[in-house]
């Protein structure tokens, strides 16, 4: 378990590929695939060179991070008005599914960022969204702490505490503005060790019934402890681990809604990103297996060649993992298109029980949930798949093939497909319109297990 709260890891990128760059070759009406797959292609290369023995030794990629931070990986989707190059959510799909074959760590890691840019740049709310607009654009990186564990595994929940006047005075006094104290801890919080804010969710000490309120802080302010304490079998470099928060400001206009429109759609976003690393992840157990197949040299008294190479056996099984990976991009691709339409469709519509609103959630939540069930069962069929072309030899573990089954497998546990799969089926049936949010929960009884800590205790 590793405590980063006070480490920086900011190392400069030599000799890739600049946003700057990517920016002054863009014309208005946006990229195209080839110009950003040239862009970022050295990038993903340079991270990919480092991926399995970051593996080995459980490191973080922070310098990785500073690559596509430097490349402009984060600021893709923000409009050429925002600071960005208007790429087409289809095409950060793309990318994701690149990035997910360099190391599939990553694209996770960003999920909330790319999440939640995407409903500041949709739908505008005022101060805030410009604010972090403008913070994407300068290359700042957004993750969340949104969940929770019950008090019964020894965890605080997070508490919003109103500043007193002498904070707030104290605060002015600075040139800031201090509206709030936050207090508690989360986990699952993937992706916030790499983060320069967090959006955390927070609730008021006897008031929870109206529930939370979502504030963005600074991830490196004093009180913000981020711990890599994430212990899956799989995906296990997405720094997703614990947040601690003792005391952490709050400044004025740091606030967002999140049940609106566009929030609701931010959780397809989400699931675009999930699916995508599935794809990548995919990507690279086929070309990891198809170098192992062409240079082996063992095979069997019954094999139908002298080589699993030309062995119209092992050429079946190849083809079939192929036509599952690549189908997955496919699949990932055109699921995005419906979330970007959803969100244009939503535009000018605020009220959740708008009949357009409706609709735009209801096609974009059913199209993901289709698409991240078979992507999530082709790319375990291939992860699984591609052991039948390599024989004992191909479970040797320092060859890593099974972390891509484990990394898969880890993946497809998010919002657990049963559920998914489930909403679907009312959806055709009965016209049921899916829950607006997907997020975890506490039962009743893990709440009640014991009294719920109070502020500053």
């Amino acid at each position: 378990m590793t405590d980063t709260t006070h480490l920086e890891h900011r190392t400069a990128p030599s000799g890739l590929p600049t946003f700057e760059e990517l920016r002054a070759a863009i014309g208005p009406t946006g990229p195209t695939d080839a110009q950003l797959t040239a862009h970022f292609a050295p990038v993903f290369a340079v991270i990919a060179a480092g991926s399995a023995q970051r593996e080995q030794d459980h490191e973080l990629a922070f310098a990785a991070i500073e690559h596509l931070r430097g490349a402009g990986f984060t600021r893709v989707r923000l409009s050429r008005d925002h600071g960005g190059i208007g790429a087409s959510l289809p095409q950060l799909a793309d990318l994701l599914v690149d990035l997910a074959a360099a190391d599939s760590n990553l694209p996770q890691a960003l999920h909330g960022h790319f999440m939640f840019t995407e409903q500041h740049e949709n739908e505008s709310q005022g101060a805030v969204s410009e604010w972090w607009l403008a913070e994407v654009a300068a290359g700042k990186i957004f993750g969340n702490a949104l969940v929770e564990l019950p008090p019964s595994a020894g965890r605080r929940p997070v508490h919003w505490i109103d500043a007193d006047p002498d904070t707030v005075q104290a605060a002015a006094a600075t040139g800031t503005t201090e509206v709030a104290r936050l207090t508690g801890d989360k986990f699952y919080s993937t992706g916030a060790i790499f983060a320069d804010y967090l959006l955390v969710s927070a609730v008021r000490p006897g008031l929870e019934e109206d529930g939370p309120i979502f504030a963005i802080i600074d991830a490196r302010d004093p009180g913000v402890q981020r711990i890599d304490d994430w212990n899956g079998f799989g995906q296990r470099l997405t720094a997703s681990g614990t947040t601690t928060l003792d005391h952490v400001p709050v400044r004025a206009q740091r606030t967002q809604e999140f049940n609106v429109p566009t929030g609701v759609l931010a959780y397809t976003v989400l699931w675009i990103v999930l699916a995508a690393t599935q794809a990548g992840i995919g990507a690279t157990a086929l070309a990891e297996i198809t170098a192992f197949v062409r240079g082996r040299r063992r095979t069997y008294d019954h094999a139908t060649a002298e080589t699993p190479a030309e062995d119209p056996l092992v050429h079946q099984v190849i083809g079939a993992v192929s036509a599952k990976v690549g189908s997955a991009r496919h699949i990932v691709r055109g699921a995005a298109a419906v979330v970007e339409e959803s969100f244009l469709q939503v535009r000018g519509h605020t009220d959740l029980e708008d009949p357009v609103v409706l609709q735009a959630h209801a096609r974009a939540n059913i199209a993901l949930s289709e698409a991240t069930l078979v992507v999530s069962d082709l790319i375990l069929e291939a992860t699984n798949q591609i052991f039948e072309s390599g024989g004992a030899s191909a479970t040797d573990a320092s060859r890593q093939l099974h972390q891509h089954w484990l990394n898969a497998r880890t993946i497809a546990s998010h919002t657990p497909l049963i559920y998914r799969t489930q909403a679907v089926g009312d959806y055709r049936i009965n016209g049921a319109i899916p829950p607006f949010h997907s997020t975890a929960r506490n039962s009743a009884a893990a709440e009640a297990a014991t009294p719920a800590t109070t502020e500053g205790a």
